[in-house]
């Protein structure tokens, strides 16, 4: 049976709200949508199991791949107990996703991103974004970035929010950042644009403002919701620029999750471009108002607002925990590794040892006088190009499992940024002694570390 000659494009990020109304659209593709959970196939899309925590896990998932779609945007917590942050989360996934292109020659990446502000304050949340565009770029490959401010559409995050607040709040103060311009776009352009970047010539490299050109404040979607809906509300505008109260404030009206609301209203302090849609987006934006969105948003939308949870519900007491190094372009990951291994018994002496098993690439974290190792880690060499070293999790009385966890230290993006990660780490100890002891203590000790790898950078034998 000859083989289908259709590209094959892959989608990570394929259960999300943008996923989800892409894949239907791709009938004249080869379809591999990525997820964390096994799924029969369902028409023309193929369901694989991808952990993008795991470089093993998507580099095996993007195999046969010509075209990869890139939505994912981490700001939900991915374990029982996370350390660390959504953009430093951002920047780990993305780099599995690009070594993964790589190794399986991937010809074109298409990445679903952020606005920009031209000018001012850019927020952590759009930096992330940036910071993703520069790991995808560094490929080699080449990637269309398309760059979109608030995506319009029944069971998008943002809309949700929003007509969860009209609904709900009979009078709002609104503060200062209710008034930065941004730029709204609805779900199915984002789509049309989507599935027409796919090895378009006029998409292929390019970095595009997704857009419709009309000038929105979020005080102007407050006000147009709360027509179609038939609510009159009083809305109060205040000179008040802080955003605590504010996220507390729709965290609680909106039943969405801190998680989610904090870098969304960071975003609406950008006062972001408002160009009118350029070749070769031009033609694939078909609704130009905010008013033809919401109209056609509320007719197909469920009458109960789909609000998203305050947390993923999880019976596993897994651990995650990334931290960011300070970058060292003229150091590999294994001088890295081994800088932490020989300075972390400095840091706590005489209390831990740090001692290689001989005829092993494993090591034991012990303490003196206890007969059984804290840790037992084992080495595994798999980035050929040194900007990753490896530590599966093997053993000792701190680990409850010896073949979930691991500890890694990678460099990013052309060695631009350093992480320092433990992924899967199942603890030995009760989860509230754990959270109260060796939780805290593991990130006191990276941030020290970083200290350390800053003071001595200078100062330290080069590659």
């Amino acid at each position: 049976m000859p083989s289908d000659p259709r590209p094959c494009v892959a989608v990570a990020g394929a259960s999300g709200f943008v996923g989800q109304h892409l894949l239907p659209a791709l009938t004249d593709f080869r379809v591999i949508a990525l997820g964390r959970h096994a799924r029969p196939a369902e028409g023309h899309v193929e369901w694989r199991t991808c952990d993008l925590f795991s470089a093993s896990s998507t580099r095996a998932a993007l195999a046969g791949v010509d075209v990869a779609i890139y939505l994912v945007h981490s700001m939900m917590p991915s374990s029982r107990l996370f350390q660390g942050s959504f953009h430093d989360t951002d920047l780990l996934l993305a780099d599995n996703f690009a070594r993964a292109c790589v190794a399986h020659g991937v010809k074109q990446i298409i990445y679903l991103g952020g606005l920009v502000p031209e000018a001012g304050y850019v927020s952590p949340h759009l930096q992330s974004r940036q910071e993703v565009e520069a790991v995808l770029q560094s490929t080699g490959i080449p990637v269309t970035c398309l760059r979109a401010g608030m995506v319009v559409g029944p069971g998008g995050s943002s809309f949700e929010i929003l007509r969860a607040l009209v609904q709900r709040l009979p009078w709002m103060v609104l503060p200062r950042w209710t008034r930065s311009l941004g730029q709204a776009i609805f779900i199915d352009d984002v789509v049309a644009v989507l599935k027409g970047a796919v090895q378009a010539p006029a998409f292929v490299g390019q970095t595009l403002d997704l857009v419709n050109g009309e000038a929105l404040t979020y005080e102007d979607l407050l006000r147009k919701t709360a027509a179609a809906l038939g609510k009159r509300r009083l809305m109060l505008p205040v000179p008040i620029a802080s955003t605590g109260f504010s996220k507390r404030w729709v965290q609680l009206f909106s039943g969405a999750s801190h998680e989610l609301i904090s870098p969304l209203i960071d975003s609406l302090q950008c006062d972001l471009p408002q160009p009118k849609p350029k070749q070769p987006i031009t033609g694939l934006v078909t609704y130009l108002r905010f008013d033809d969105m919401l109209a056609e948003t509320l007719r197909r939308a469920k009458p109960t607002p789909a609000l998203a949870p305050s947390r993923p519900a999880s019976s596993e007491t897994t651990v995650r925990s990334i931290q960011r190094l300070p970058p060292l372009p003229e150091r590999n990951a294994r001088f890295i590794s081994n800088e932490y291994l020989a300075w972390l018994p400095r840091f706590f002496r005489p209390v831990i040892q740090v001692r290689p098993v001989p005829g092993s690439a494993r090591l034991t974290f012990s303490v003196p006088l206890l007969p059984w190792p804290l840790l037992v880690l084992e080495l595994i060499d798999e980035a050929s190009d040194g900007a990753r070293d490896k530590f599966h999790i093997v053993g000792g009385i701190l680990s409850k499992t010896t073949t979930t966890g691991w500890l890694e230290f990678r460099q990013v993006s052309g060695r631009a940024h350093t992480l320092a990660a433990i992924h899967g780490f199942v603890p030995a100890l009760p989860w509230l002694v754990y959270r109260l002891s060796q939780a805290p203590v593991h990130a006191f000790v990276m941030s020290r570390f970083g200290r350390y790898l800053a003071r001595t950078n200078q100062a330290a034998p080069k590659n």
